[in-house]
């Protein structure tokens, strides 16, 4: 069987099409509407995540341990979630000097302004066990790349909530998670409908980047 055939069999123009829609239209979203996605849809974006590629995986006797935490606004988890970022970002502005970017992107967050966090219906936090968390936060990006294309197909927003990654040493937010400390890599994003929807755009034209090499 040729390449062509087994491509024609496995993806129909249909589906690289809806493929190529999603990533299109594909936006980070701050502001979400008052509408609650339904919970079939979220478990649909999760499942999407769940089936990422898994880094730790390459190693012998690795045992997939990915996990998902819905905190809903509202909730006393979020409440408490959103108190301990807070305070975390307190605690890392008054411990000294730091680069000005990072100071003006924890400034808000010291402030309780975390994007996200009580803003959209759902902050979800995703955490995955590994001995390198370097790697670990990679493999987070893939999950979030799924979830990310999974929601824009089913017409919500996301934007990621990049504070999370800094919490996994963070007893109180590990604890309200029921984590063990410094055990897992952590990531998040919010997710909701979108208060106006973005327009679509087609993909670049990789072209002019590319060079194939012989």
């Amino acid at each position: 069987m040729g390449v062509e055939a087994g491509m024609s069999e496995s993806f129909s123009q249909q589906s690289v099409a809806a493929i190529r829609q999603a990533i299109g239209a594909r936006r980070s979203i701050r502001s979400f509407g008052d509408l609650v996605p339904p919970r079939a849809a979220v478990e649909e974006i999760l499942a999407a995540g769940l089936a990422a590629p898994y880094a730790a995986a390459m190693a012998p006797g690795a045992v997939l341990d990915r996990r998902f935490f819905v905190l809903p606004r509202g909730s006393a988890a979020l409440q408490a979630a959103a108190a301990a970022i807070q305070a975390h970002a307190v605690k890392a502005l008054g411990a000294g000097e730091l680069p000005a970017p990072l100071r003006a992107r924890l400034a808000p967050v010291a402030e309780g302004r975390i994007p996200g966090v009580g803003t959209a219906p759902y902050y979800v936090v995703v955490a995955e066990r590994g001995s390198m968390l370097l790697v670990q936060q990679q493999s987070l990006a893939h999950v979030l790349q799924n979830m990310w294309l999974m929601a824009t197909a089913l017409g919500l927003g996301m934007h990621l909530v990049s504070a999370t990654t800094t919490m996994s040493d963070d007893p109180g937010f590990c604890e309200i998670l029921g984590l063990p400390v410094a055990q897992f890599a952590l990531n998040g994003c919010a997710i909701g409908v979108p208060e106006q929807a973005p327009d679509a755009r087609p993909l670049p034209d990789a072209g002019g980047v590319t060079n194939w090499l012989a």
